[in-house]
């Protein structure tokens, strides 16, 4: 990992480029750009507009991503903005990842119990051990940044929608049964890969699988991509917490499959607006809790639950094999509660976004308590399955428009820190 210093940072890796937060804003300004051309334009009109979007990011990075690093300043709310950043990273993110890590694990454990008869009782005990897992993973989607990104690990563990059609072609491979850890990482796409794979093979309408049902081919799968799944939690929990902080059984899990831990996000985050740290500002920081937060309250309204509603198909709907969309979208607005609050588990930390706004402007610290609450209370009513429910108007529309109120408050936050 590079360190931001006085001299020009001109590398052609992505993971080695010293992106400022300006860079970033830029490439996802021009994201969306490409993403609004790509549509409903006749092939002229595409060539064009897409030839213009390859020159405007190209031009954004090479400027950019060349200029000169700035010497990180302190500002005058460093210190506490720094405190913040402390709680948030060893409370709420590294603690998520942890948790994740060790039930990944332990999903993996019951899977590998399993054999021909398979016993319906691991059945059973991996679905709830799936089920745990998910948890975790909903309640990080508010800090998709950093190495979930760089790595690419949101993809690995969570690409929607399955490629179903795919997957039943790898199942009815002559060589599936020698399937490993190792070729499921080296030739299956994402589509294939994480947590929905997984639920592909263990759940049916929203229950275990009969383990009757449950093919040989079905089986090698299984044991195979969640393997791989728990090496990519516990890369997730390294990458934020460091190397050292893993325990022996973990560095081991990963050193065999030749995965490596290349830095300690956290103690990015920690130290943002010092040497070291890709982040010139303690507030800069303090910006990527913020927006990881709206991200999320937006995708849930306007994508998770939205897009399925628009449609009417069911198989737009994430995790329906399990059931489990309400608690996954609950979980979603979990993950912002616990970053806004700087620790897990619904108490509110000492040094706290909460605690700042609170003393800044104690009503919209109330206000955004009150609509986490709202948010999840909405969504709960849409009623379960939601696969079931996407004609429930009221209850979807709802929900929806809790999400929006959230991230409405959401967007209040930097104008009163000043962040704007």
């Amino acid at each position: 990992m590079n360190k931001k210093s006085d001299t020009l940072d001109c590398k052609y890796g992505f993971r080695n480029w010293n992106f400022t937060i300006s860079t970033i804003k830029t490439y996802n300004i021009m994201k969306k750009f490409m993403f609004t051309i790509l549509h409903g334009r006749s092939p002229k009109q595409y060539g064009l507009n897409l030839a213009l979007t390859v020159f405007l990011i190209s031009g954004s990075i090479v400027f950019t991503s060349c200029e000169k690093t700035p010497t990180p300043t302190g500002g005058d709310n460093d210190e506490e903005y720094s405190e913040i950043l402390a709680s948030y990273t060893n409370n709420t993110v590294i603690l998520t990842y942890k948790g994740m890590a060790d039930a990944a694990m332990e999903l993996l454990a019951e899977c590998k119990k399993m054999t021909y008869p398979i016993d319906q009782n691991l059945v059973d005990a991996a679905c709830a051990k799936w089920r745990q897992a998910r948890v975790f993973w909903e309640q990080s989607e508010a800090f998709l940044y950093g190495p979930a990104e760089y790595h690419s690990l949101d993809p690995h563990l969570d690409s929607w929608p399955l490629d179903k059609n795919q997957l039943d072609q790898v199942l009815g491979r002559d060589d599936v049964l020698e399937m490993d850890a190792a070729f499921v990482r080296d030739n299956l796409g994402v589509s294939l890969l994480g947590f929905h794979a997984i639920e592909y093979v263990l759940f049916r309408d929203g229950n275990p699988r009969e383990a009757a049902n449950i093919t040989a081919a079905e089986l090698a799968c299984l044991k195979a991509i969640t393997e791989v799944l728990t090496q990519d939690c516990i890369l997730l929990e390294g990458s934020w917490a460091g190397e050292s902080s893993l325990s022996n059984e973990k560095i081991t899990i990963l050193e065999d499959a030749e995965l490596s831990v290349t830095s300690n996000f956290g103690n990015e985050m920690i130290n943002a607006g010092k040497p070291g740290s890709r982040y010139s500002s303690a507030s800069q920081g303090i910006e990527e809790i913020i927006e990881g937060c709206k991200a999320i309250a937006d995708e849930v309204g306007n994508a998770k639950i939205a897009d399925p509603v628009e449609s009417k198909n069911v198989l737009d709907v994430e995790s329906w094999y399990s059931w489990n969309s309400i608690d996954d979208f609950i979980n979603n607005i979990v993950s912002i509660e616990n970053s806004y609050y700087g620790m897990c588990g619904g108490s509110i930390a000492e040094h706290s976004l909460s605690k700042l706004i609170a003393e800044k402007n104690s009503a919209l610290d109330s206000e955004i308590k009150t609509r986490i609450g709202n948010a999840k209370e909405k969504i709960e009513a849409i009623g379960r399955p939601f696969r079931n429910n996407l004609n429930n108007n009221a209850g979807t529309s709802a929900a929806m428009d809790a999400c929006s109120e959230l991230l409405e408050s959401l967007e209040k936050i930097k104008k009163e820190l000043g962040l704007e």
